[in-house]
């Protein structure tokens, strides 16, 4: 029998820079539609493509009105909500209370990323192979949408050296897609600790300096992140020419 497949997805932040495409309103990011199907539906779409059997949904602002509707969704991993009710700090604090909800190695992912399905088989046949965590990420590049906004990583390999938004020395890019192991909980806690907050980007650094940073290159795989008007366009393309339906 094999193990449990568990997923955290982070869809407790406000999603501000996407306010300006709802004026007068209050966006709720994860339910922000592209191609017809809000974010969050097509991320969970490729949990159950992917044969993830659990997701642990981080939920902070507006956490009632996204509750309802993913709960109108048909998706197929079964999702548990958690309540991060310090949803306003970074969002290793929410990393942290799916973390401690998972019974063993999980894929993080992002509730604003859209992603081809081999980007997800191939981390998980990938397996953590001794690293406290896998990154995911593009070498593509010159193929990034939007550089200038996405965090910049270094690899040497299989393993990433460096990690962060103003590198000048890089050769790939962060997907947004993690497989991580227990420990993350654990250094988390330590951090939140230490100093009443933290990132992804900091446990990330942590496990670098402990060389237990892995690296997974999506080769031809596509993503997006939507983070802003013009990502929420260009993913609209991608989603219009049939990109993420592979």
């Amino acid at each position: 029998m094999r193990a449990t497949v568990e997923a955290v997805i982070v869809a407790a932040g406000f999603g501000s820079r996407l306010q300006p495409m709802t004026p007068g309103g209050e966006i709720i990011k994860p339910l922000t539609c592209v191609g017809g199907v809000p974010l969050l539906k097509r991320v969970l779409d490729k949990c159950g493509q992917a044969g993830l059997d659990k997701v642990h949904i981080v939920v902070g602002h507006m956490a009632d009105e996204l509750t309802a509707r993913i709960k109108e969704w048909e998706v197929q991993p079964a999702v548990e909500f958690i309540y991060n009710p310090r949803y306003e700090l970074s969002n290793g604090v929410s990393l942290h209370c799916g973390a401690l909800r998972c019974s063993g190695p999980f894929v993080l992912l992002m509730s604003d990323h859209l992603f081809q399905l081999q980007n997800l088989t191939g981390l998980l046949q990938r397996g953590l192979q001794g690293d406290s965590a896998v990154l995911a990420v593009d070498s593509k590049v010159q193929e990034v949408f939007d550089l200038a906004d996405a965090t910049l990583v270094l690899c040497d390999g299989d393993r990433v050296l460096k990690i962060g938004k103003h590198l000048t020395d890089y050769n790939s890019v962060d997907t947004g897609m993690f497989l991580m192991s227990g420990d993350v909980a654990t250094i988390l806690a330590t951090l939140i600790e230490e100093k009443g907050d933290a990132s992804i980007s900091d446990v990330m650094t942590r496990f670098i300096e402990e060389d237990k940073m892995g690296a997974f290159d999506v080769g031809d795989g596509v993503w997006q992140d939507v983070d802003d008007p013009d990502m929420l366009i260009q993913a609209e393309r991608l989603v219009g020419d049939g990109v993420f339906d592979k």
